[in-house]
């Protein structure tokens, strides 16, 4: 593992064409775990938009297209 890094990943997937939301999180060295958006904004509140580091969401729609979204 290297610290400070982009990880890419994979994962087996057997899509039924239905619109599906993925979602990627972190673990650092320390064991600290990436926060969902929910528990980012109980510390942060609901106005801050920068130094977001909440889980990132990805959005599969039915005709293929991928979304960054918020959950």
């Amino acid at each position: 593992m290297l610290a400070k890094c982009l990880t890419r990943f994979n994962t087996d997937f057997v899509w039924d064409g239905k619109p599906v939301i993925f979602q990627s999180r972190a673990v650092d060295e320390t064991g600290q775990i990436q926060p969902t958006y929910a528990e980012l904004r109980k510390v942060r509140a609901s106005c801050s938009i920068y130094h977001n580091n909440a889980i990132q969401s990805w959005l599969l729609e039915e005709n293929g297209e991928v979304k960054n979204v918020q959950v």
